[in-house]
């Protein structure tokens, strides 16, 4: 079976945080993928927004307003917001893993929001492919606390049976190395309100961070799962 044009008219939702989103230049992987695939999307992601559905601005919420209509594909990414040690090391607000498939969720920690978002998109999207994105290391973030919510969300990705796409331990972008820092992320739009800016703080890829790194990988998993 070819995959030349396996993505043609598929169906793509994203939700998620500013890495989803594209940060203030609001374009991200998701314009990049679906314009060179021929796909169609619906971008959901919100800058800043959480797991832990205690904060107003979460990424269950977003799932719970988007149309009922299933996708051929789901992506989002999960810790952005809430990598911080007053969360990480506080069990109230980090939160555990259940055992089972049944067990009462506790959307207001980071693994009971994770669990809550899996749940519903498993429970409201029958038959998608579901992506959880793991995002790169970046020194904008202690590297224990995004280790931390690292290792949750792949136990929890597993227990669901989502797929992974895995920026945080391969795709060889880790904007703790300066060179990559400067060259691959952004933090101010350029002349033109797009993402074609360098210098960034790490956590936010420029357009070339997109089409390096996160492009390749994400349309190879989605190619692979037609």
């Amino acid at each position: 079976m070819s995959h030349t044009h396996s993505l043609r008219g598929k169906l793509l939702y994203a939700f998620g945080s500013s890495i989803v989103n594209g940060h203030l230049a609001n374009t991200s992987f998701v314009e990049d993928i679906a314009r060179d695939n021929h796909m169609l999307y619906r971008k959901f992601a919100v800058n800043g927004a959480t797991t832990r559905a205690s904060d107003d601005n979460n990424i269950l919420t977003q799932i719970k307003a988007a149309p009922s209509t299933t996708p051929d594909f789901v992506i989002f990414d999960s810790w952005a917001n809430d990598a911080y040690p007053e969360i990480a090391d506080d069990p109230k607000q980090f939160g555990e893993i259940t055992t089972g498939f049944t067990e009462s969720l506790d959307s207001t920690t980071y693994c009971g929001g994770l669990e809550t978002i899996c749940k519903t998109l498993l429970t409201k999207y029958p038959g998608a492919q579901f992506i959880l994105l793991a995002t790169h290391k970046t020194p904008a973030r202690q590297l224990y606390v995004q280790e931390k919510m690292y290792q949750a969300a792949v136990e929890i990705c597993h227990k669901w049976s989502f797929n992974l796409v895995d920026l945080y331990n391969a795709g060889s972008f880790n904007t703790f190395i300066k060179e990559y820092q400067y060259n691959y992320s952004y933090d101010t739009v350029d002349n033109n309100g797009g993402n074609y800016a360098y210098g960034g703080s790490g956590t936010h890829p420029n357009a070339d961070g997109y089409r390096r790194f996160y492009d390749p990988i994400i349309t190879n998993t989605l190619k692979s799962l037609v």
